[in-house]
């Protein structure tokens, strides 16, 4: 989905665009499909709540099917039929080429040569053996995150008899002797069961035995719902370190509540798979990642006793925190992530959510600063050359390739193509506004450097603020495209996000989750406040826990929105089991949960005879993350609530899961947000919505 912030399991959805002129209201009110109620009432701890949508969770349903299908080719006109959408695709594929190396065609050699896929089906991750001789691959089937998993003798492009099942974001780690790999298996819910996965397991999987052989190293109990567990080894493949956590999610760093284990398989080569799994740590209390090892020492990214944490090292002889050294030591800036490059630490810092990086020795001798410029997403770090590191970054408004002597400090940019839209004649800052609080809140802006402040411009306000996930001002090519259009676009660092570290986070999980629901609000009224556009000009966008957010929202304030769009949104917060989100959002078993979530949960706060802001709802009737279900119920209650004309459409695909289609959602949005604001492409006539 197109985004501001191109992280890995970070979904904002950017949709919108600018325009030259609009109405408050759609011309005619859609006929929406009938969606019957049902006397059906919940107790919840002595609290009676009615759901009289229930009917729609069963999503094998044929009424339900029926339903969904209808409500798609409602919303049909208002995403397709529109001159916005094939201009929009045209740009973006032009746009896009800018981030392509010369000459690249963008089709990767893959190692596993020919694959034989059904229709739906693609491939998802590849993880080679360190001999070369076999690879380990994922087959994904409409977007499902279950994927099948594989493995092909790399020798003659031949799949093994044996393949694996019910893997859910598991990497798989090959021993050094490619004999086999560790891997994550899960059990899938059962029919109607409303939680993604329970009890998973730590396996060792050997070549050529069957699944039903693998070793379980590290087991859940099979009810278990709330624990995760990543596995991954050392360089040296002597140690295979396990995480047993839950809560937020952060890719650099996992799981924000985790207990360490450790299996030390004694010769890399003749691996002792059966060994003692060792706990590192007595609880699931802090995040912990191993970024490197040297022998039994251990140099470990953590934010224990350290909310904007730090880098230590132990061995493991004696892994008691008393006996921690740091090597880089928490400061004020957040660190981000760590990379160990040529047997250095590359620290990447956030200072105000602006992007860092320094260079430390693995003594803790810090190196040098690198000169990032302002306004500046590093997306990836890399080893060049000796005592070189290559850095992957959007500057602004170009995708930019620097390479740094981290000894001498010298630098070279290596690709800085100058695209055709630019630092000349747009602008990227930051703000800071006060929210409900009064807590400052920073705010990243793109518009025209020669915008007037006079209320009248169309503004998109994308936000997500959970998991501890940052919002950077990383323009891609469909926020460029959308600054064509005239369009202004705004992205907060709202609490529940980790722009300032754990202490961010925490100020906006369980009871105080109305904060990022605030935040987003006193964004919003900032931007009418100071002039950058007015209720009626202004289109809010989120996904996932940012759709979660915008439903939230317009429920609370109905009149301060003009458009929403929520992607893939959770909206239903006492029917579904969050699992290992329960640290974050609660749990709504637990009486002393259950009425905070009450209190803002989507499809319960919907106002009745309300004019809400025009609504597009998307969702994938296989979407593993946030079931569909939920999406079908908001719809069904929002549509019956809508007083004015203002349409509230939902786009339920058959397939693609949770992440769907970027290029075609992204024109679906845009089209859906010109539609309503009377947007035009560049250098066409306005006209009426």
């Amino acid at each position: 989905m197109p985004s501001l912030v191109r992280r890995a399991a970070l979904l904002i959805v950017l949709a919108a665009a600018g325009s030259c002129r609009s109405r408050d209201e759609a011309p005619t009110r859609p006929r929406y499909p009938a969606a019957r109620m049902v006397a059906v009432v919940d107790d919840y701890h002595g609290t009676r709540v009615p759901d009289p949508y229930r009917w729609l969770e069963d999503l094998q349903s044929p009424e339900v099917q029926r339903w969904a299908a209808a409500q798609t080719t409602l919303a049909r006109p208002f995403l397709q039929e529109n001159a916005v959408r094939p201009w929009l695709l045209a740009r973006v594929d032009s746009l896009a080429e800018f981030w392509k190396e010369p000459g690249d065609d963008s089709r990767e050699t893959s190692p596993l040569g020919d694959v034989a896929l059904s229709a739906g089906q693609s491939i998802d991750d590849v993880w080679v053996a360190p001999d070369k001789r076999h690879a380990v691959y994922t087959v994904s089937t409409n977007g499902s995150e279950w994927v099948d998993t594989r493995i092909r003798r790399l020798t003659d492009s031949t799949d093994l008899g044996e393949h694996l099942e019910d893997l859910l974001w598991s990497d798989a780690s090959w021993t050094k002797d490619s004999r086999g790999f560790f891997h994550v298996r899960s059990l899938k819910p059962s029919p109607g069961e409303r939680v993604l996965r329970k009890g998973p397991v730590v396996y060792y999987h050997r070549l050529g035995t069957p699944q039903s052989e693998d070793v379980a190293i590290l087991r859940m109990p099979p009810t278990e719902r709330e624990v995760e567990l990543e596995q991954e080894l050392s360089d040296d493949g002597r140690y295979l370190f396990i995480y047993e956590g839950n809560g937020a999610h952060v890719e650099s760093i996992g799981w924000l509540l985790t207990r360490m284990h450790v299996l030390d398989l004694g010769d890399p080569l003749r691996p002792a798979i059966g060994g003692t799994v060792v706990p590192l740590s007595a609880a699931r209390d802090a995040a912990y990642r191993v970024v490197a090892t040297t022998g039994d020492s251990i140099y470990l990214f953590t934010d224990r006793d350290a909310p904007r944490r730090r880098v230590v090292v132990f061995s493991l002889a004696n892994p008691s925190v008393d006996a921690w050294r740091d090597v880089v030591p928490e400061s004020a800036d957040l660190i981000d992530d760590v990379i160990d490059i040529h047997g250095r630490f590359m620290v990447q810092t956030l200072r105000n959510v602006q992007n860092g990086m320094t260079i430390y020795e693995r003594s803790g001798r810090r190196v040098r600063e690198l000169p990032i410029p302002p306004m500046t997403v590093i997306e990836r770090a890399r080893a060049g050359a000796a005592n070189e590191v290559v850095l992957e970054m959007m500057e602004g408004f170009s995708p930019t390739r620097r390479r740094y002597d981290v000894v001498t400090g010298r630098m070279t940019v290596e690709r800085a193509p100058r695209l055709p839209i630019g630092a000349e004649v747009y602008e990227i800052r930051q703000v800071w506004y006060p929210s409900k609080d009064g807590v400052k809140v920073p705010m990243f802006l793109a518009h025209r450097r020669d915008l007037v402040r006079d209320g009248s411009h169309p503004v998109v306000l994308a936000g997500y603020g959970a998991s501890s996930q940052l919002a950077l001002p990383y323009l891609d090519e469909y926020a460029l495209a959308s600054l064509e259009m005239g369009l202004v676009i705004a992205l907060p660092a709202l609490r529940g996000g980790g722009e300032f570290g754990r202490a961010w986070y925490e100020a906006a999980i369980l009871e105080r989750k109305q904060t990022t629901l605030d935040d987003f609000i006193a964004a919003a009224e900032y931007l009418v406040r100071e002039k950058y556009t007015s209720p009626a000009r202004l289109a809010i966008t989120g996904a996932s826990n940012g759709g979660l957010l915008v439903t939230a929202v317009i429920n609370q304030r109905p009149d301060l929105f003009r458009v929403a769009v929520a992607g893939v949104p959770q909206t239903d917060n006492l029917r579904y089991d969050r699992g290992r989100h329960n640290t974050q959002f609660g749990n709504p078993k637990d009486p002393a949960h259950f009425p905070f979530l009450l209190a803002y949960s989507p499809v319960h706060n919907v106002k009745p005879n309300t004019c809400h802001p025009a609504t597009l709802i998307t969702t994938a009737l296989n979407d593993d993350r946030a079931p569909a279900w939920m999406a079908l119920k908001y719809t069904a209650t929002l549509q019956a609530a809508q007083s004015c004309d203002r349409p509230v459409i939902l786009r339920a695909d058959t397939g693609g899961g949770h992440i769907g289609d970027e290029r075609n959602d992204a024109a679906d949005f845009i089209a859906f947000v010109a539609s309503q604001l009377g947007v035009t492409r560049p250098g066409m006539v306005p006209v009426s919505p």
